[in-house]
């Protein structure tokens, strides 16, 4: 008897699939807002933030503070009519420190009054706060109260917000600072009844002023100096992971703005571009630099205050920011002080704290967009996962990245095929270039040019494809000449990436 073997069954399939149409522009690399068309008609990148900012309501805070008084008779007995009545005056001065206030108008807060009655017959307790206004009104308050015992006093409690109040802190006299002054009344209420009382009756009463945030302060701040370092992250700059760039011009202005009406210095001790790809640093010199600068005060009053500003000028011609902004930093430390009235109380204490004022360091920018590339690199990280299957094998695979480039510089492109601790197990690089669109360099634009390149995996690289955990995509782009070329903010890379992939099949 004859016997046969069945050999395993297989076959080889090519197939083509696409994987992505896409467009890349400028909006991919810096944000709309970032970018504007000058006067020349081409590309100017625009930053117009504030870097730092500076309130001093941190230091103007009004604590929590409490009133407490207990009326009593100075004599062993007193019998109280209907028409008896007592009046006092009171000034409760607040503890701040160096900060000396004459002036408040409350953000928001409360009030929390609380009275307590001993005596044996009906009362009525009257304050007055003639400096503190609510809506121009002087502030009162009037309790009636019922009779209470020294074992069982009768109680009354209200809540009251402060949003917009008005404080006048000079107290009674008129000549103080950081005092609250108010006047108290206490009759009966009776009709017609007396009652007699002793000097172990009382009237006690609470009055807290809570969680007060002023929106107008007037008066003196106090001398402070502070001194910090910050980090300022600059995201569009990501993405950028090498090479360099040579450009032509930039006007900086590094702005301090004063919203206060009070005398401050400020001085920058810092500022340096970090490259974190390349871990560079570039500190920027500037004329101002590490020099005490007097800022004036605002100016005009409590609703029409205009900040005070004091310009740093940043050129080409007095400082190395073209070196600073080569360097393709994406975050800038700065460090600087900030010495409030350096000289003390010169202005018999004439501080004011705006609503909504600040002291701010302000960056202003603009760099118009004409520069050489010098393999400056583009890095974009997508997640990939890969399955193997003893069925179906891949023999090889290439993918097409078919292009039309609107922007005047070439670029090479490499897959970096990453593991789960982000290392490069592999790099695949395409087999030609981008090609450089045609750039008119009267009018600035740029006529697309259309291309293809390959990226292929042969079957070695395919079988690395299970430990893929990301992949890396790598532009690098230069421009063709050594002149500078200036881009246009329609300008684009319009693209389709489609695979070629030779499978065998094992039955």
């Amino acid at each position: 008897m004859l016997g046969c073997k069945k050999e395993p069954t297989s076959w080889s399939s090519n197939w083509s699939v696409p994987l992505v149409h896409g467009s890349l522009s400028l909006d991919d690399l810096i944000p709309a807002e970032y970018q504007t068309t000058n006067s020349d008609n081409y590309l100017s990148i625009v930053y117009s933030e504030p870097v730092y900012s500076f309130t001093i309501d941190t230091l103007v805070q009004l604590p929590d503070t409490t009133i407490f008084r207990k009326t009593a008779v100075a004599v062993p007995s007193l019998t109280v009519n209907p028409d008896f009545i007592y009046g006092d005056n009171y000034d409760q001065a607040y503890t701040l420190d160096q900060i000396e206030l004459k002036r408040v108008i409350v953000k928001e807060g409360e009030v929390e009054m609380t009275i307590r009655n001993t005596w044996p017959g009906k009362t009525h307790m009257t304050f007055d706060f003639p400096k503190i206004l609510d809506m121009g009104i002087p502030f009162n308050r009037i309790f009636y109260l019922e009779a209470g015992s020294i074992s069982s006093p009768y109680e009354a409690t209200e809540l009251i917000q402060m949003n917009g109040f008005d404080l006048d802190l000079t107290g009674v006299s008129g000549n103080l600072n950081n005092t609250i002054s108010g006047t108290i009344t206490v009759g009966s209420n009776e009709v017609s009844a007396s009652y007699d009382i002793t000097n172990q009756d009382s009237i006690e009463y609470d009055i807290t002023f809570r969680n007060l945030v002023p929106d107008y302060a007037k008066g003196y701040f106090g001398s402070y100096f502070l001194t910090d370092t910050i980090g300022i992250s600059l995201d569009f700059m990501d993405k950028i992971s090498g090479g360099s760039v040579d450009l032509d011009s930039l006007d900086m202005n590094i702005v301090l703005r004063n919203g206060f009406n009070l005398i401050a210095q400020s001085k920058i001790t810092l500022l340096e571009g970090v490259n974190s790809s390349t871990m560079t640093s570039v500190p920027l010199s500037f004329p101002d630099f590490n020099t005490d600068i007097n800022i004036n005060p605002a100016s005009g009053g409590l609703y029409d205050y205009v900040p005070s500003e004091y310009p740093m000028v940043i050129n080409n011609s007095n400082s190395n920011v073209l070196p600073f902004l080569e360097n393709l930093s994406d975050s800038i430390v700065l460090g600087y002080e900030l010495f409030v009235n350096p000289f003390g109380n010169i202005t018999s204490g004439s501080d004011e704290l705006f609503p909504g004022s600040s002291m701010e360091l302000f960056l202003d920018a603009e760099f118009p967009v004409s520069f050489a590339a010098n393999n400056m690199v583009l890095r974009d990280t997508f997640d990939f996962s890969f399955e193997e299957n003893s069925t179906v094998e891949g023999e090889t695979a290439s993918i097409a990245l078919n292009y039309s480039n609107g922007f005047p510089l070439t670029a090479n492109t490499s897959l970096y095929l990453l593991d789960e601790l982000g290392a490069v197990i592999h790099t695949i690089t395409a087999d030609s270039p981008i090609l450089s669109g045609v750039y008119d360099n009267v009018t600035f634009e740029t006529a697309p040019t259309s291309g293809m390149a390959i990226f292929t995996l042969d079957q070695s690289t395919i079988a690395l494809l299970a430990d893929v955990k990301e992949i890396a995509f790598d532009v690098t782009f230069s421009t063709e000449n050594s002149g500078n070329v200036k881009l246009q903010s329609s300008s684009t890379i319009d693209f389709n990436l489609n695979s070629d992939l030779q499978i065998k099949l094992n039955l």
